[in-house]
């Protein structure tokens, strides 16, 4: 099938409501469940850091802990000007976000050699890919392909080549479908023998399930579909930094798998765990718990190992 790709930039300076089911899947990937949840508010402690924070360490895989270059391939159709708007907002924030308090709490995350995640993560590219594998997309194994025929198309890299010690995002617009999407993740990460990617679908197909209950109404970037993939992103990338290839920060315990990210989400967790101090923007019904300039967004918390809480900065 011949592939039809725009290029858009190089080097770009730029309560949710029961969790889903992380699905069993052939190749090794972590799932974002954005829900709402009811939960014991009188205690800082979440349900996994209860069962697992004891013994939750690094087991001695790969981390990506220097510079980290990003490549994003919107799939689907994003050639109206509001999806154009909102390709904007989404690189920007990916190539923001390293610089912030809230990223550097990954730093007490160290390898197995006792160095600690320093970033920064930048955006080296991104294209548009209008649907090479089709519109209804059925497994991982596809969503793998996208990345590998995007990169070998010239426009992620100009040798063709993929980055081992980067991580590829499959971003999906509104027509494209996905047999797992909000069924059992609304994002998910994995891995290839050559590559770590993950996959954020359109969460304006299932807002009850993919996007925050405090940004249904309104959103920070009067987008709800790219407000809940960028909440869904802050989740993903925890995981893909410090666990890219199931082997590092992760615990294994039969058929559950708990990485950094799972510890502040999920059932049983209050919202003040998985957002912290949330703030409302003026005018607006919408949250929002970061800024970067003048621009505003919903992150989830990070989970800090040394204090077992779920933060907001490193501060």
């Amino acid at each position: 099938m011949q592939i039809k790709m725009k290029f858009i930039s190089t080097a770009v300076s730029l309560l949710f409501s029961a969790i889903l089911v992380a699905a069993q899947q052939s190749t090794t990937t972590t799932t974002t469940a954005t829900t709402d949840t009811a939960a014991d508010t009188t205690s800082n402690t979440t349900p996994l850091t209860t069962k697992y924070g004891e013994t939750f360490k690094n087991a001695g895989g790969k981390m990506l802990i220097d510079k980290v270059n990003v490549y994003l391939i919107f799939y689907g159709d994003w050639s109206s000007p509001e999806s154009q708007t909102d390709q904007s907002v989404f690189m920007n924030f990916v190539d923001r976000v390293s610089s912030t308090s809230w990223f550097n709490t990954l730093k007490q995350y160290p390898n197995a050699d006792g160095k600690t995640i320093s970033g920064p993560i930048s955006l080296a590219a991104a294209v548009t890919d209008s649907g090479s594998h089709g519109l209804n997309l059925t497994d991982t194994n596809t969503h793998k392909q996208i990345v590998t025929d995007a990169v070998h198309s010239g426009y992620l890299d100009a040798t063709n080549q993929l980055d081992n010690d980067g991580f590829y995002i499959i971003l999906a617009a509104k027509n494209v479908q996905d047999s797992e999407f909000c069924n059992t993740h609304c994002g998910y990460n994995g891995y290839s023998d050559e590559f770590q990617y993950m996959y954020i679908g359109y969460p304006g197909s299932c807002t009850d399930s993919c996007v925050p209950s405090l940004n249904q109404a309104d959103s920070p970037n009067n987008s709800t579909s790219i407000d809940a993939a960028i909440t869904i992103f802050s989740h993903e990338v925890q995981d893909i930094l410090t666990d890219p290839r199931d082997d590092a920060w992760i615990i294994k315990d039969g058929e559950t798998k708990v990485e950094v990210g799972d510890f502040c989400s999920g059932q049983g967790v209050t919202e003040s765990q998985w957002f912290g101090s949330i703030n409302q923007l003026e005018g607006k019904n919408a949250s929002y718990n970061l800024a970067i300039d003048d621009k505003k967004y919903l992150v989830q918390t990070i989970y800090n190992p040394k204090s077992k809480t779920c933060v907001l900065s490193s501060e």
